[in-house]
């Protein structure tokens, strides 16, 4: 019997990229030389007819490779990021027949007890083609990288496998997290975020859903360590965008890439917001400027379409008056100029990169003074700055400048994106109510009153009079409609501000 805890991240790199992939320095002058092998694997999944073991959260499989034959029970554990660390126990066998002893004594009565004497079936094969090498990637860290090509068989129903697996030999999680962000600056990387397993699950069930994104529970603990449970939160945040990405490498799914990607990675860099003083200043700011290469064109494209519905609604009323739509076909190529540039982004493998120099960095730095921090007693002391930093903005009866209302649109999405991804802290549901009320309005504000500079900057080198015709009645438009937004950021602002009194 061996047990041991399995620490892997899955690849996704297409088969144009794989020649590539394999002629990069960091793979060339990694690989240990005389480890490289070829194997035929044959894995065959069991479970109960109610299935027990999934249900448990578990997975009980026999391998044969070549004339060896084993079985292993890996258990539920910590996955995120295409990264998963379950832990696994691996017995011989004689035969290719399920045994239920020989795992660990504990770990073989709670098996025994699960099943409760029903008999074991095969639910699905896997026949996997295989090439291994090990991998020097620091001092300290070898992983081994297995390129794996073959099929998820189920009855009549078969799926291709076409991954590549790292899984840490030894060393360190975060040796493993740097190497991939190199890989991922040279090209396109994407993760597998499903288990062989969970594929072949999917297949047994009939329910193959191309771009399901995993539900991945979160477990935090707000009596829990600061730095542990906020990282998290921090990751759980990151996987989401890396899972979201893999949608996005089609064209097809481009068309709402804003509402996909955009909320994920204001969360994100919400988190980092409201942990700032737990990290260094170079850490904080370097999070920051990724995060923000991320947001900008997003960000763009969102105000675009807001353009776009804000000058269909105009056109609409006064269009015949207009004849041509000059607008319209500018802000539409605007957009899909920005559309293809994220379009790269996405398939260059620039959000991966970037998403695992942050993962890397947060597992090797030390935060500030939360050792003995617990996630809920930070939470109640930053929440209770960021309502004070509210409660001392100032503004008057006729209207809320620009700077002012970037600033509290700031303030409010980093409580309600905060409060949105884990209940921490003693915002009760009323406050959050009202504070996401808000922040709906600052962003009208914000996005469809200001930023008047985002409409100019289309009149930029043009002459066309009929351009500046459109532009002036968008803007007049957008002008028009400030008093009415102003009002209702106004009685949002003051009935939060009365509850925030409250609990001062």
């Amino acid at each position: 019997m061996s047990s041991s805890v399995e620490m892997e991240m899955k690849l996704v790199i297409a088969r144009k990229d794989l020649n590539k992939f394999f002629a990069q320095t960091l793979i060339k002058n990694s690989i240990i030389a005389g480890s490289e092998k070829k194997l035929a694997i044959e894995n065959y999944y069991y479970d109960t007819s109610d299935y027990k073991i999934s249900n448990a959260g578990m997975s009980y499989r026999i391998r044969r490779t070549d004339k060896k034959l084993e079985a292993t029970v890996k258990t539920q554990g910590e996955a995120g990021g295409g990264f998963s660390a379950r832990e696994e126990y691996t017995v011989p066998l004689k035969k290719n027949e399920p045994i239920l002893t020989g795992f660990a004594n504990n770990f073989d009565n709670k098996l025994q007890t699960l099943l409760a004497d029903e008999d074991l079936q095969v639910m699905f094969k896997i026949i996997v083609d295989r090439e291994v090498s090990l991998l020097q990637i620091t001092p300290d860290t070898v992983i081994e990288m297995a390129v794996d090509e073959g099929e998820i068989l189920v009855a009549q129903r078969m799926e291709k496998i076409h991954e590549v697996e790292l899984e840490i030999k030894s060393g360190t999680k975060a040796d493993l997290f740097v190497f991939v962000a190199k890989l991922a600056e040279k090209l396109p990387i994407f993760i597998e975020p499903k288990s062989k397993f969970q594929r072949g699950l999917e297949l047994l069930a009939g329910k193959k859903e191309k771009n399901k994104i995993l539900d991945n529970k979160l477990d935090i603990d707000p009596a829990g360590n600061a730095e542990t449970e906020f990282k998290k939160l921090i990751v759980h945040s990151i996987s989401n965008i890396l899972e979201k990405q893999n949608i996005l490498r089609s064209k097809d799914n481009l068309i709402d890439v804003d509402k996909l990607l955009l909320a994920d990675i204001k969360r994100l860099r919400a988190l980092i917001d409201f942990i700032e003083p737990l990290l260094e200043k170079k850490d904080y700011e370097n999070y920051k400027a990724i995060i923000t290469e991320f947001n900008e064109p997003l960000q763009k494209l969102y105000v675009i379409k807001r353009f776009i519905k804000q000058w269909k609604s105009i056109y609409k009323n006064v269009g015949t008056m207009l004849r041509t739509n000059v607008l319209l076909e500018r802000l539409n190529e605007r957009r899909e100029e920005i559309t293809k540039n994220i379009f790269k982004q996405v398939n260059s493998g620039f959000y991966t990169a970037g998403l695992f120099k942050i993962i890397a960095q947060l597992e090797v730095t030390t935060w500030q003074g939360a050792n003995f921090l617990q996630m809920d007693q930070f939470a109640l002391h930053r929440l209770k700055n960021w309502h004070e930093r509210l409660l001392g903005i100032e503004i008057n009866n006729e209207k809320l400048q620009e700077d002012t209302a970037r600033e509290m649109r700031k303030i409010i999405e980093v409580m309600v994106m905060v409060r949105s991804s884990t209940k921490i802290g003693r915002l009760d549901k009323e406050t959050y109510g009202y504070l996401k009320l808000l922040y709906r309005n600052l962003k009208v504000l914000n996005f469809d009153i200001y930023g008047h500079k985002d409409i100019l900057a289309f009149l930029q080198g043009t002459n066309s009079r009929v351009l500046y015709r459109d532009a002036g009645l968008l803007l007049g438009y957008r002008l028009s409609e400030m008093p009415k937004v102003w009002r209702k950021v106004q009685k949002s602002w003051n009935v939060l501000l009365t509850a925030l009194k409250k609990k001062k």
